[in-house]
């Protein structure tokens, strides 16, 4: 023990409380300083995860990229299909409208027929006149006609026939009744 006390013999109550208060304050500064590297060190290991996040992340573009370009071909692919499929719907329409107006118009045409044939039957309609009212009838459905594209002897032969028939106004009561009742 001799030569503790001969090494610290001589110190006094003020500078072993010194001592103290310095190696108190030693300790601390060594724990800022701990502290502010440990926090540091952490940072510096969250960028360089981040960077091994960006670069695997780079190096799945040209992946990402070759599916990126897959999709489009099948996007174009299934375009190019429902543009065709459209183009051949539009067409099938056009032929149920081109079908169903050949239809329209022979229908028109054989009840213009069968108007031409009574009305210019000299057996049927002797005094060869209509009532206003079927002559309105008849040129509205003849127009139909035209408008379905109906054309050839109707022009050439009907309307002329039917131009010449003389048409009774409605108000001519009389001479309605005597054309009804001349007619079979």
């Amino acid at each position: 023990m001799e030569p503790f006390l001969e090494a610290f013999g001589g110190l006094t109550l003020g500078t072993i409380a010194v001592l103290i208060a310095a190696i108190i304050f030693m300790w601390k500064i060594y724990k800022k300083v701990e502290e502010y590297f440990v926090k540091k060190y952490e940072a510096e290991a969250e960028k360089e995860k981040q960077m091994q996040d960006i670069l695997q992340q780079v190096q799945q573009y040209p992946q990402w990229r070759q599916q990126s370009i897959e999709r489009q071909k099948e996007f174009a692919s299934e375009i190019d299909t429902l543009s065709n499929t459209q183009k051949e719907i539009i067409k099938e329409l056009k032929d149920i409208e081109e079908r169903r107006k050949k239809t329209k118009r022979n229908e028109l045409r054989d009840r213009l027929l069968q108007s031409f044939r009574y009305y210019t039957s000299k057996d049927k309609n002797p005094l060869q006149a209509w009532s206003e009212m079927e002559a309105d009838s008849f040129w509205r459905m003849f127009g139909d006609y035209e408008e379905a594209d109906g054309d050839g002897h109707m022009h050439t032969t009907v309307q002329p026939q039917m131009r010449l028939l003389e048409e009774i106004p409605m108000n001519e009561e009389e001479k309605i009744t005597e054309l009804m009742q001349s007619r079979k």
